[in-house]
């Protein structure tokens, strides 16, 4: 019969892990010692931080379980009770890294510059409401009691990966090329975080990409052709790539360039993004944030637009590979010679100033709709704690698909210029556009895009938790 040592337990003077014995006493009818984990699951929902909703306990719950890495449907019970003592010794760790003054609770002004020491995006507002969720009594102190119930499922028990889940969550760039970059500590630059979170973003966006790439190749070509009807140009690219596989695989045409150009426009991004960071210098107050949110947008759009001004040609490469007929290059290098003999390196930049143009509203858009749907999520769903990745893939799609629309008809004009065999400036197709099929014709090709929405969020959520468990992102 499996015994717990009750003794150690009362020794620790810890309530909590009582709690969590009681429980595991009770879950172990058989005395095998092992119990069933859809059984501790249900058990630990119902005793984890009410100020959570049902859901979200629901969430975290599960992950922390499989963080275990139990064999089968059962787990060791012993052995989860000594992970939670761990755990426990880790949060008095983190929680006496926060209690400057060794007193044994942690108030406002202490949380306040752990932030600040992290250079954490935060304001004072925010702040205080940090406070009223761990805060269980509201007396504005928080105690390592209230600070252990909130995060003993937590993902990981170090200050820096606490302090982070309050922090803006990743936007996965699934439906255009625009995406903010993301605000990374001193810290976590250090320590390797930064290089695997950019590893697990690139790698989930070009599996992304290429699951969904015939959706991109049709958007491109209704752009460039101004095509109508999304089945008549399907099967025109079918019968074009001459039918049975090969058909199919024409569908796939351009997105080895959109792969390859993916990873040095992030590193583009992230690398002129922190320059400018870096140059601009951090406050040395202790709640105001180092980054404002109207400084995060105008540094975003200008690593932005640096970063696109560097890749374009793949841009062009892009949009002429998508469009090339079966047998008209031989290879890349055969494209690039070939557009080069047209108009010399000027051809590697049509349709800039269009694209140029439609990079602000699109990034403003975005960016300011992204923000303001999270903290209305935050604020009245789930108290303050951060949406889960879910939730969060849906409002950067929202996001993104009212930047998609604002924006289209500049990346529409984009597009046909890039293809052009003879150049138009941007007014003149502007107008004859609007001769030929008034405002619709601005908005060719935007259903493949509004349809490829989904797999591609799937696909990237998917990939992204894999390559993060895989790469340890979050441990």
């Amino acid at each position: 019969m499996f015994i717990f040592s009750r003794k150690k337990i009362t020794d620790q003077n810890n309530e909590s892990i009582q709690e969590l014995e009681d429980i595991v006493q009770t879950l172990d009818k058989d005395g095998s010692g092992r119990i069933r984990i859809l059984d501790l699951e249900a058990a630990l929902q119902r005793i984890d931080d009410d100020n959570r909703s049902k859901a979200e306990r629901k969430t975290q719950v599960k992950k922390f379980i499989r963080s275990l890495k139990p064999k089968g449907d059962r787990i060791d019970g012993h052995k989860f009770l000594q992970i939670m003592l761990e755990r426990q010794k880790q949060l008095k760790l983190s929680f006496e890294e926060i209690d400057l003054n060794k007193d044994g609770i942690v108030d406002p002004v202490e949380l306040a510059k752990a932030f600040s020491r992290l250079k954490i995006v935060l304001k004072k507002k925010d702040l205080m409401k940090i406070i009223e969720v761990l805060d269980r009594d509201k007396d504005f102190h928080i105690t390592f009691s209230e600070w252990q119930t909130y995060f003993r499922f937590a993902p990981s028990t170090e200050l820096e990966a606490s302090l982070r889940s309050w922090r803006r969550g990743v936007q996965l760039d699934t439906i255009n090329e625009q995406q903010m970059p993301n605000s990374y500590t001193e810290k976590e630059r250090e320590n390797g975080f930064y290089a695997r979170h950019f590893i697990a973003g690139a790698l989930s966006g070009m599996i992304s990409r290429t699951v969904t790439a015939p959706l991109d190749r049709l958007k491109i070509y209704m752009q460039a052709m101004g095509k109508r009807k999304l089945l008549n140009t399907a099967t025109t690219l079918y019968g074009e790539g001459g039918g049975g596989i090969r058909g199919v695989r024409s569908f796939w045409r351009g997105n080895g360039i959109a792969v390859f150009k993916m990873t040095p426009e992030m590193a583009l991004r992230q690398g002129v993004f922190e320059t400018f960071r870096e140059l601009r210098g951090d406050y040395d107050e202790i709640i105001v944030s180092p980054v404002t949110n109207k400084e995060l947008f105008g540094l975003g759009c200008l690593s932005g637009f640096i970063a696109q001004t560097c890749i374009y040609p793949l841009e062009v490469l892009k949009t002429q590979a998508a469009m090339r007929t079966t047998g008209q290059y031989k290879s890349i290098i055969d494209l690039i010679r070939k557009l080069h003999q047209s108009e010399g390196w000027k051809v590697f930049y049509r349709g800039y100033l269009a694209n140029s143009l439609g990079v602000l509203p699109a990034v403003g858009i975005d960016f300011a709709l992204y923000e303001y749907l999270r903290r209305v999520y935050r604020e009245k769903v789930t108290s303050l704690e951060e949406p889960n990745i879910w939730i969060l893939t849906v409002i950067s799609n929202i996001s993104a698909l009212a930047a998609m629309y604002a924006s289209y008809p500049l990346y529409l004009i984009r597009t046909r210029q890039q293809y052009q065999i003879v150049p138009e400036n941007m007014f003149e197709m502007m107008g004859k556009i609007w001769r030929i099929d008034g405002w619709r014709g601005f908005y060719f090709g935007s259903l493949p895009n509004l349809i490829k929405v989904l797999p591609a969020s799937t696909v990237a959520y998917l990939t992204f938790e894999y390559f993060s468990g895989l790469l340890d992102i979050d441990g």
